[in-house]
């Protein structure tokens, strides 16, 4: 992943993490987290909206790696005393320390170049029963439903202020929708990906939701 992109979109992300469907959508992700999980890392935490919300399930420890550093140094304003990590989610993870219970993967495999790589690099880091949870934007995701569902659940007004980065932001979106570098996915696409039928809608119908559980050890 290339990094200026990255951090311009960091200086307009949260924007979108004012929006009704993106809080929801985290909502619907912290859902499927174990209470009290003793390792989570979060996988291109981004600016850390995903880190945040995790530390509500009191986990014993958790990391946050991004290759971004703008989006590192957002996340670790927001939640201070988590280990950020700068890591490169196409490398061989090998920044990355040790195993974990929960592995978040937030609206990343769209971005890298080999998602199956990188999820089967993920899946390794899990312990027995671990969970990689994930969100990804589906094939042919718009702005307008989330822009809708947003509208109808808190007013047009809510809008006004911030319309600028919604408009920087929908730039970056419509750039990278059209792509072929990034992987906007299909049920099927992903269900290959993952190895999980876990998989549901969310973000407005916008993006997918879904759970890989790593099978516990015999014996």
């Amino acid at each position: 992943m290339k990094t200026l992109l990255w951090d311009v979109y960091a200086r307009c992300y949260d924007v979108i993490a004012g929006l009704f469907p993106y809080r929801k959508m985290v909502l619907d992700l912290m859902n499927v987290v174990p209470e009290r999980p003793r390792r989570v890392l979060d996988a291109g935490c981004g600016t850390g909206n995903l880190t945040l919300a995790v530390r509500g399930k009191s986990p014993g420890e958790l990391v946050a790696a991004d290759l971004s550093p703008v989006m590192l140094e957002r996340s670790r304003r927001k939640n201070p005393g988590v280990t950020h990590l700068p890591a490169d989610l196409d490398g061989d993870l090998a920044e990355l320390p040790g195993e974990f219970d929960v592995i978040l993967c937030g609206n990343v495999l769209y971005a890298l170049a080999d998602p199956a790589r990188t999820v089967e690099l993920l899946k390794k880091r899990l312990v027995p029963g671990g969970r990689l949870l994930v969100t990804t934007p589906k094939a042919g995701a718009g702005v307008l439903p989330i822009l809708r569902e947003h509208i109808r659940e808190r007013g047009i007004a809510s809008l006004w202020r911030v319309i600028v980065p919604l408009l920087v932001v929908g730039v970056i979106n419509a750039r990278l929708l059209t792509t072929p570098a990034h992987h906007f996915m299909t049920r099927d696409q992903l269900r290959e990906v993952l190895g999980t039928d876990q998989i549901r809608t969310t973000y407005s119908g916008q993006a997918w939701l879904a759970v890989y559980q790593e099978s516990f050890s015999e014996g």
